[in-house]
């Protein structure tokens, strides 16, 4: 992002920065009277008696001043520690220029800058606030010789600044909702963060808690022993400012195929020393950074399906999950460690044992998915209750969460919108009568990925080389496509409505 944060900086530096006198006395104790600013959840107090002004960056939505100092209110369609990083990256680049200071939380960054121009030199006092999806900006700006003076005035404003959040849904013990938050393309893009954001946002205003979300190892840690966080502090920082219970897999197991791992690890055994040393320091140090942050994690996605055809490695992956949640209690006791099995396939290609042998989490995770052979959904969606009464019996008493379920929308599948409509209806219905028996139901997903994304996707179910071709995979291509309850470009579907009402009177 190359704009940086100063708005307006040619008419501030004509009218601030040019033969302007200094303040007789502190301005602070000059201002008699204060108005509240409200723009969407935004609550800000600034001087009333400052005049209103005008700004060449169309982001600024607001701005006033006393002819020595200007207040403005912008918008960042970004979180606050994303643009915050922006902005340093920005001053790092520009010699006349400074970032002098930052601090806060995520929810509240403050900035500290020092700007020159043609011998003129401004500080700006910003405080960068998560509100409404996005950063709203609040800066004060001064003359150098000029910022003691006003320092306190601006920090006033900036400690004024709150964000009324619109009421949610209580926090439920057991029963909680959940999703996979997929966001709308934008621009063609697969993945945008003020898309992402914006998705989060939706999705937590109607009734979800807990945010499900994929990573690979070897995304991470491409090198042995160093780690690559950008894309994790960022998907766990996002789903935090929105206040989701958040759980995550590390696809160690991708359904059929083991997952990205790191390169020098492919090919060892599961209980190989050097793979579970790895894998369990790997582990650790995800569950310490992100300790406080995380709800669940689990070490690979709908493994069945990958021993259906390998029961011999069972073992070895007990030795190494073993390790692996013995490592990651050792860093942070309170996180409940699991593994995900796709229960409508343990029970269609007869590997419900694997699920008994590999039952040794704190939790049990499941996906559930009714379809029929080649992916068909003609089944009818009531069949949830009692699937799920069956995958509550197989856990025989371990906590059980589902992580995905869902109906497909297309055709060619004999997926349709209204039967997505009526599989949300009866899947809340089902849950009601067992909320206290299940932690949390993730419907997938909230928007359809784009096409294109799904046809790149399929491929990492299949090892190189195995990928199967003609009408199995077109098959499996649409059926990864069109289980969001709104369309990839953001229009809703019909059980998108369903869901929002359902979900009201779930909390009822």
């Amino acid at each position: 992002m190359k704009r940086v944060l100063l708005a307006a900086l040619a008419l501030l530096l004509a009218t601030l920065a040019c033969g302007q006198p200094a303040p007789d006395e502190n301005p602070l104790s000059q201002i008699n009277e204060w108005e509240r600013y409200t723009t969407g959840g935004l609550n800000v107090d600034l001087p009333a008696a400052w005049e209103e002004d005008t700004s060449s960056d169309e982001q600024v939505i607001y701005t006033i001043s006393n002819g020595s100092a200007s207040l403005w209110i912008k918008t960042w369609e970004l979180i606050p520690s994303i643009v915050s990083k922006s902005v340093g990256e920005w001053a790092e680049k520009n010699e006349k220029d400074s970032l002098l200071s930052t601090s806060g939380d995520p929810e509240k960054v403050h900035l500290e800058l020092a700007l020159t121009e043609n011998f003129n030199t401004l500080r700006l006092s910003t405080l960068l606030i998560y509100c409404d999806a996005k950063a709203y900006e609040i800066t004060g700006v001064a003359a150098e010789k000029n910022i003691s003076e006003y320092a306190a005035l601006f920090e006033k404003v900036k400690a004024s600044a709150f964000c009324a959040t619109p009421e949610r849904s209580p926090k439920l013990d057991s029963g909680a909702l959940g999703m996979i938050v997929l966001p709308p393309t934008v621009d063609g893009d697969n993945f945008n963060p003020t898309a992402y954001q914006q998705a989060l946002a939706l999705a937590r205003e109607n009734g979800v808690q807990v945010s499900h979300y994929y990573f690979h190892w070897g995304d991470i840690e491409k090198e042995p022993g160093i780690y690559d966080w950008t894309v994790p502090d960022y998907i766990v920082e996002a789903n935090a400012l929105e206040d989701f219970e958040l759980s995550i897999v590390i696809s160690v197991i991708h359904t059929t195929v083991r997952g990205r791992i790191p390169n020098d690890l492919i090919g060892l055994a599961f209980d190989d020393p050097i793979f579970v040393q790895r894998l369990s320091g790997f582990f650790s140090a995800f569950a310490e950074r992100y300790a406080g942050q995380l709800h669940y994690l689990s070490v690979g996605n709908e493994v069945n399906n990958y021993f259906v055809s390998r029961r011999d490695e069972i073992p070895a992956y007990i030795t190494a999950f073993g390790e692996t949640r013995d490592a990651i209690h050792a860093v942070n006791p309170d996180l409940p460690v699991g593994i995900i099995f796709a229960y409508h396939d343990a029970e269609t290609l007869d590997a419900l044992d694997v699920v008994q042998q590999l039952n040794r989490g704190d939790y049990i995770a499941y996906t559930m998915y009714l379809y029929n052979e080649g992916f068909h959904f003609r089944r009818d969606p009531a069949e949830i209750g009692d699937y799920l009464d069956r995958m509550i019996a197989l856990a025989d008493g371990t906590p059980i969460v589902i992580t995905e379920t869902g109906w497909s929308t297309a055709t060619l599948l004999e997926g349709s919108e209204e039967g997505q409509a009526e599989y949300t209806r009866q899947l809340f219905a089902a849950l009601s009568e067992r909320r206290d028996e299940i932690g949390f139901v993730s419907w997938f997903a909230l928007h359809d990925p784009k096409p294109e994304s799904c046809a790149e996707d399929i491929y990492s179910f299949f090892e190189p080389g195995t990928e199967p071709t003609g009408e199995f995979m077109e098959a499996f291509k649409t059926f990864i496509c069109y289980f969001g309850l709104r369309q990839s470009d953001g229009t809703p579907k019909v059980a998108w409505d369903v869901w929002v009402e359902e979900a009201e009177a779930y909390y009822k």
